[in-house]
């Protein structure tokens, strides 16, 4: 299982604490492997799939979402924060780039709200307001979603998925920043844990990625 893996990551001393896996890491062609090839995932495999722990948190309307709703759809779910100087600006540019080539391989239809959900959790409540979360997703893609919830409840949901917190003090001028694992959960259609991808996948691995678990 791909929490007796995680537990193995190193721990960066930079800004962030950039979660990074010792080994199992795997590279894979830029286009889902032809009928009745075997594909290589880019990323961590859960082995076995598991379900993905279900949660409920508010988007920028102040309205409940739950994962569950997102059954049948591909998600990919990541924990980050607005003032974050790396990581999660770098993971949500990889998305973006990634939807584009997407919609533009699929002749302009829309897979991001017919097949897909990619959501984004704020692991600084206190600060990113439902409102500035939404403006800041906007920045990238509009199809985002950005989900906010209390110090506790995120907490909670961060440990679900053996996401690590902190929150410490910065000269910069945000005032502190907070420590998180940077890991992109990859949640099937049926709801179930199949990989995690780290922050430098490339925008066509995970476009690989996506289309294979599409097919």
């Amino acid at each position: 299982m791909i929490q007796s893996v995680t537990r193995q990551l190193l721990i960066g001393s930079v800004a962030l604490f950039i979660l990074l896996v010792l080994s199992g890491c795997a590279t894979a062609q830029a286009d889902p492997a032809p009928t009745g090839e075997a594909y290589t995932f880019h990323g961590l495999q859960y082995d076995p799939v598991e379900a993905a722990p279900d949660f409920e948190l508010f988007d920028h309307h102040g309205q409940p979402i739950r994962l569950s709703d997102f059954k049948g759809k591909l998600v990919l779910l990541y924990f980050g924060f607005l003032n974050c100087p790396d990581a999660c600006p770098l993971t949500l540019s990889t998305w973006s780039v990634a939807y584009r080539m997407l919609t533009e391989e699929n002749d302009g239809n829309d897979l991001n709200s017919d097949d897909l959900r990619f959501v984004f959790i704020t692991v600084d409540p206190e600060r990113d307001s439902p409102t500035l979360v939404r403006k800041h997703l906007d920045l990238f893609n509009t199809d985002f979603v950005g989900l906010w919830g209390t110090v506790d409840d995120v907490e909670d949901i961060a440990r679900s998925y053996n996401v690590f917190m902190q929150k410490v003090d910065s000269e910069s001028a945000a005032g502190y920043l907070v420590n998180h694992t940077t890991l992109t959960f990859v949640i099937d259609q049926n709801g179930q844990l199949v990989l995690a991808h780290q922050t430098d996948i490339t925008p066509a691995e995970l476009t690989a990625d996506i289309k294979q678990l599409l097919q």
